[in-house]
């Protein structure tokens, strides 16, 4: 009787344990780089958002504008307010993702990498061929406010 009921503990024990792995979570929420970002030079803010089954990184501040007010323009002649400039198409791990980022200046895109650091800043890698010879940009969140004709403000 003595081993049918230490049988039987052992099992519901065994069921207790399995039911309470179960509910936790096999991993935790990956961190997502959707949020506003302050450009490292400090000129320019991006907003990345979905955009389909992609990440999309549209400019939404920019710091310096044309004498007449306006925004810059980019070399086809768009203004660079709320250009996308940024496609993120391939999520690499928990925090890194992989696609181009379009520089607004001279029109040039390039393959990208992106991840999110220990301190939540966003590093950016731009490159040609293979990341090795490339070159990162960090880019940190954007406390100030924006208006919707993309002045920035703090």
């Amino acid at each position: 009787m003595r081993r049918t009921v230490a049988r039987l503990s052992a099992v519901v024990v065994l069921a207790m344990l399995g039911e309470a792995a179960q509910a936790q979570p096999a991993t935790p929420p990956a961190a997502s780089p959707e949020g506003i970002w302050l450009t490292e030079d400090g000129t320019g803010v991006v907003e990345i958002a979905p955009c389909g089954q992609d990440l999309c990184g549209r400019i939404v501040g920019i710091g310096e504008f044309q004498p007449d007010g306006s925004a810059p323009r980019d070399t086809q002649g768009r203004s660079e307010c709320g250009l996308t400039i940024l496609v993120l198409d391939s999520r690499t791990g928990p925090e890194s993702w992989d696609g181009r980022v379009t520089d607004p200046e001279d029109g040039k895109t390039y393959n990208t990498t992106v991840r999110l650091d220990d301190a939540g800043r966003l590093r950016l890698r731009g490159y040609i061929g293979v990341p090795l010879f490339g070159s990162t940009q960090t880019w940190t969140r954007y406390p100030g406010r924006l208006t919707p004709d993309c002045h920035m403000q703090q």
